[in-house]
């Protein structure tokens, strides 16, 4: 016999009604090009139960072709629909929080939101890791996730009871930790920084940050000056460059706006800020120019910048009319000067000595998808009991009888 808190539950959701009265489960079994997500969504329907019913939801479905594409896609190898332990975070990926209106968004702006994958084994990020959506010129809309994987609408704003479903031609892939993305980025000596610092594991496990990381090519210029740094003062540099308990894309960076960051002053009492700054279309980090915004992580976002940040010279403001802005750190150049920093996960040397079991763990593998250090149960990510994937069943309405 169901609980009464389950009742409850998908009576609020019945609640949450569209101006259309059809129930999911009838959209989604009258749309030919869903036939394989609505085959998953009945498979496992506790992920309804998560549904919030206050303010409805946008849901992501993969098109058929969609889950054609799958071996071209990082989930090849990986994507089991049999294997509940990652379909389900796959499902929770495809959720939004809230009604997602295509047809509403203006064009450039990127938009943030967040969906109902939560679980620690696969995000850091308050309230649900995020999916960025733009809309590009010609009214294409375009959903990015893990290592700039981009998914564009099919058929879009197609209303349900509680919400709106939006049909993407490829999955939504959760984003990877630090360690992967900036490998995949190609700024090895931006992470190298973060280890020679002794600033990692921590920075990939915080909660909720924006990093901005510089291009290689910058470190290259003046790592001569911040190669010999100790660890403490180069964990104030590299601690300049990531604002934490903030997830902000870039639409989000408005001109003249400070942002205080993990590294202090010279004394330690308070955090060094830095300023953002626009002139046309281009935005700044002080004086360094975002060069790629918007790349998410597990537990945040990253953007690309093109300098080194000096948190000595928060100061520094750019020169829109060059083609390059000049480094706030004495010109001495050193090629790679932190790759050496980096753990080694290849062909690495067998250890003479006996292995420290309290040792930091290195970085996780580049082919992994999901990427957090947790091992936790598979089972926390679904609490639903049997008689809760029932009530699920019940949500989904007369469609799922089809």
């Amino acid at each position: 016999m169901l609980s009464k808190s389950l009742l409850t539950l998908a009576a609020l959701f019945v609640s949450a009604v569209s101006a259309d009265p059809r129930e999911l489960g009838t959209v989604l079994a009258g749309n030919k090009d869903l036939s394989t997500y609505y085959s998953l969504i009945k498979k496992y329907p506790e992920v309804l139960l998560q549904l919030p019913s206050y303010a409805g939801v946008t849901i992501i479905a993969p098109s058929n072709e969609a889950f054609k594409n799958i071996p071209y896609t990082a989930l090849n190898g990986i994507w089991n629909p049999d294997d509940k332990a990652t379909t389900v975070p796959l499902l929770q990926y495809h959720v939004l929080l809230g009604t997602v209106t295509t047809a509403g968004l203006d064009t450039g702006p990127t938009y943030v939101r967040s969906t109902l994958l939560t679980s620690p084994r696969y995000t850091n990020v308050t309230f649900g890791q995020n999916v960025l959506i733009a809309k590009q010129p010609g009214d294409t809309v375009v959903f990015t996730t893990s290592m700039g994987t981009r998914c564009t609408l099919v058929e879009g704003d197609i209303n349900f009871q509680g919400g709106l479903v939006q049909v993407v031609d490829n999955l939504l892939i959760p984003p990877s930790r630090i360690e992967n993305t900036t490998k995949a980025f190609n700024v090895p000596n931006f992470l190298g920084g973060l280890y020679a610092s002794k600033l990692m594991p921590k920075i990939s496990d915080e909660k909720n940050i924006t990093v901005f990381a510089p291009v290689d090519g910058a470190f290259a210029s003046v790592g001569g000056s911040l190669k010999h740094l100790d660890a403490k003062a180069l964990a104030r540099v590299m601690g300049y460059h990531v604002v934490p308990n903030q997830v902000l894309v870039s639409s989000a960076l408005t001109n003249g706006s400070r942002l205080e960051t993990l590294a202090k002053n010279a004394a330690g009492t308070a955090p060094e800020s830095l300023v953002i700054r626009q002139a046309g279309n281009n935005k700044y980090v002080n004086s360094a120019q975002i060069v790629q915004p918007d790349i998410l992580l597990a537990n945040g976002i990253m953007h690309l910048i093109s300098g080194v940040l000096n948190p000595d010279a928060d100061a520094a403001a750019p020169n829109p009319t060059a083609p390059t802005q000049a480094p706030v750190f004495p010109v001495s150049t050193a090629r790679n000067p932190f790759t050496s920093a980096l753990p080694c996960t290849v062909s690495c040397p067998v250890p003479t000595t006996a292995y420290n079991t309290t040792a930091e763990p290195t970085a996780t593998s580049t082919t992994s998808v999901f990427t957090s250090r947790s091992k936790g149960a598979a089972g926390a990510l679904a609490t639903a009991n049997i008689h809760a994937a029932g009530a699920a069943l019940g949500l989904l309405g007369a469609g799922m009888l089809l």
